[in-house]
């Protein structure tokens, strides 16, 4: 994205954190190895949609200044502006959620989602991913399960790790191992 590239590798990183559920944070962090998305993002062909990209990435710097009400005012324009880029609902959705407007966020992944149907795209992995999160946090396991597993499916890490979590199984081989290892005698099921 060239609006990002006068930006330093650590603020990349920490935009990415912010914007990014698979991401990770650290001082040397460039990008999520671990992600290998089936199908990238295709480049923007209309001025609408360089002029989305534009506005998500001031909303992503207006987030970072900590104007998060400007910010959304932005990546609400982007979104706008191509209503037919499934990134600009994932960006506004990530800002959404940091701004504990839950509801809001889960309507942009789903439109995200619908808007990628068929597609084996970043975008859809993101909004899945986030989507998975929102659903966590709400409590509904197994619908997040779903979402995590596609996303995964589609190549995110992020997703493969929390499909490993929600599995009830694993969870109680982790429990049993960290009982071994922290020398307990008697393991509790």
């Amino acid at each position: 994205m060239a609006a990002l590239d006068h930006l330093s590798e650590r603020d990349k990183a920490v935009l990415r954190s912010i914007f990014d559920p698979t991401a990770t944070i650290a001082a040397d962090v460039v990008e999520d190895a671990g992600d290998q998305f089936l199908e990238d993002e295709e480049e923007p062909t209309t001025e609408a949609h360089k002029e989305s990209i534009a506005l998500c990435a001031e909303g992503v710097r207006l987030a970072e200044a900590g104007k998060l009400e400007q910010a959304l005012e932005c990546m609400t324009r982007g979104v706008q502006a191509a209503p037919d880029r499934a990134a600009g609902y994932n960006d506004r959705a990530q800002l959404l959620r940091i701004m504990k407007k839950d509801d809001d966020a889960m309507s942009d992944l789903n439109h995200a989602i619908q808007l990628t149907a068929g597609k084996q795209s970043r975008a859809r992995a993101l909004a899945l991913c986030q989507r998975g999160v929102l659903l966590r946090k709400r409590g509904n396991d197994d619908d997040a399960r779903v979402a995590f597993t596609e996303a995964a499916k589609l190549g995110s890490s992020f997703a493969k790790k929390q499909v490993i979590e929600l599995n009830p199984y694993a969870a109680l081989c982790n429990q049993m191992l960290s009982q071994v290892m922290r020398g307990e005698t008697d393991i509790k099921l």
